[in-house]
């Protein structure tokens, strides 16, 4: 089940979301070592509801996906959650999309970065996880490998 599909079609608000980004891995003297992975720990933070709306530009109408975000910049002490300061300095912000004709399916993006599209647990639970690669320029270690970030979450109400 998705999940988001019931909660835009509720326009739910707010939603709450644990998240956690694992970056690829780095290739070390023994071998491949898995770094630290960023946490949004359960219960995680909250995302607002902001219903579709039309923009005009000129002689254009665009029609905006509704979407959820982070209200706020992510702060050290959230209301429910605790960030640790390696989580605090890569999570900036969340957002969620509708489908739209700019994305056929829900997209999460982080830090207005990563983006990717959540694959739900097949056991009925809002769990969900995906992928995506970093951007091109992005810095990152010698020797980390050309590997795709890995995201899991959970959304509760």
């Amino acid at each position: 089940m998705n999940w988001l599909a019931e909660y835009f079609a509720q326009r739910t608000s707010p939603l709450t979301l644990a998240l956690w980004a694992y970056p690829p891995l780095l290739v070390g003297p023994e071998g491949p070592v898995a770094p630290p992975a960023y946490a949004l720990c359960y219960p995680g933070v909250q995302l607002t509801f902001t219903p579709p709306e039309t923009v005009s530009h000129g002689k254009f109408r665009y029609e905006l996906p509704a979407h959820y975000d982070t209200a706020e910049p992510l702060t050290a002490s959230t209301p429910d959650a605790l960030l640790d300061e390696p989580s605090l300095k890569f999570f900036r912000n969340v957002s969620i999309y509708a489908p739209s004709r700019f994305n056929p399916d829900f997209l999460v993006t982080i830090n207005d970065v990563y983006s990717f599209v959540p694959a739900f647990s097949s056991d009925g639970s809002p769990g969900f996880s995906g992928s995506c690669t970093g951007p091109l320029g992005e810095p990152n270690h010698s020797s980390q490998l050309k590997l795709p970030w890995i995201f899991q979450g959970f959304l509760t109400i």
